[in-house]
Formats: structure tokens, sequence, C-alpha cells
């Protein structure tokens, strides 16, 4: 257990339009323990995979078609159910503009790619036990 967060009890949604990033952040995920990882390919069926599947946290890409990573967090906000999920966004991307429209959408953390364990493990203890502390 990192941190008062129970990784083997959580089930994370990983959401790329790239098959082989989705499978390598999967197997570090696995590898770090967590529970339960779940897939998506796009903003469209990741919305449709939070809604049925509930994750405790969403790994999201932020450039995918044809939604992309910022209108996946702006449709999962506007569903009352599930709208205080907590989103780590996976990009090349940590520019002062993406950054601020993370802040908007209320993104509890940027993961730079390529993707390194000890950084996954980090971000997601980091984003859980803000969350929960929100609560």
């Amino acid at each position: 257990m990192a941190e008062g967060v129970d990784f083997a009890s959580l089930k994370v949604l990983v959401i790329d339009d790239q098959e082989f990033v989705r499978t390598i952040v999967k197997k570090m995920l696995l590898n770090l323990g967590i529970g339960t990882v779940l897939e998506a390919h796009d903003g469209n069926s990741g919305v449709e995979a939070v809604s049925r599947e509930t994750p405790d946290l969403v790994i999201c890409d932020i450039q995918m078609r044809p939604v992309d990573g910022f209108g996946f967090v702006r449709q999962l906000r506007a569903i009352p159910a599930v709208a205080r999920t907590p989103v780590i966004m996976l990009t090349a991307h940590t520019d002062a503009t993406t950054v601020a429209r993370a802040k908007d959408l209320d993104i509890g953390a940027f993961l730079a790619k390529p993707v390194l364990p000890p950084a996954l493990k980090d971000k997601i203890t980091r984003v859980l036990t803000e969350a929960k502390a929100a609560i």
C-alpha cells in the first residue's frame, strides 16, 4: 500500500487511441499492483466506459480523435454520477496553454510521455490522495 492508497483494490481506465500505448500503460499499472485495468480507444468510448464501470481513476491521452482528452474530461465533468472521477492526462505537451486548459477542467496531474513506472506510481498516489482529501 502506497501512502494510504490500496493499489490492489483500484480500478483504472486507460484512454488512448494508440493500442501500443494502452498496452504499455496497462502492463505498468498491473506491475504496480493495480487490481483492474480497463481500456478505451477514444474520448467517446472513454465516457461510455466511465459511466458503465465507474473507475477510481482515469489516465487519458490528450491528442486523440474524434474526441480529444479535453473533450473527454468536459463530457465526464457534465455527468453528475462520475463528474468527480480523478483524471491524469498523458501527454508530450506541458506548455502553459495546455496546463491552463487542464486546470480549468480540474485535471489532477500530467504524466509526460514516455511514461516511467516510478512517475506513474507517484502521480496515482498523489492524485488519489488529493481526491480523497477533497471529499
